[in-house]
């Protein structure tokens, strides 16, 4: 049984039950990383909600940007490292490297606005 607002049709229930079943594995298996892989998901580092909201949405991109970094798994390969040395090289390398083409755009400052929708 299934919960939607979508209009169930029998020419669409078929891919409409396929579309759940890949979000549902989506969000389960990206919730489950996030909570036991390293990403703190369920550790309360503010109490503001704005803070706790500002910490959630910098989870989500740490961990596309991990997807991202997996998926390009034939280049990794080559690095004997473990998942986690390999995301820290890489942050490492993030935080060492200074964007020359913007420089001048960096000195801006800057309002950074998360908008819940």
């Amino acid at each position: 049984m299934y919960v939607t607002d979508l209009s169930i049709t029998g020419r669409n229930v078929k891919e409409t039950v396929e579309r759940g079943r890949w979000r549902w594995k989506i969000e389960n298996e990206g919730f489950n990383t996030q909570k036991k892989q390293g990403y703190y998901l369920e550790h309360r580092f503010s109490h503001d909600y704005q803070g706790m909201k500002n910490h959630y949405y910098l989870i989500q991109i740490g961990h596309m940007i991990a997807q991202i970094i997996e998926a390009w798994e034939t280049l990794w390969k080559k690095v004997k490292q473990s998942r986690m040395q390999k995301h820290r090289l890489l942050l490492n390398a993030w935080k060492n490297s200074r964007i020359k083409e913007n420089e001048s755009e960096l000195e801006k400052k800057i309002q950074v606005r998360f908008a819940y929708s």
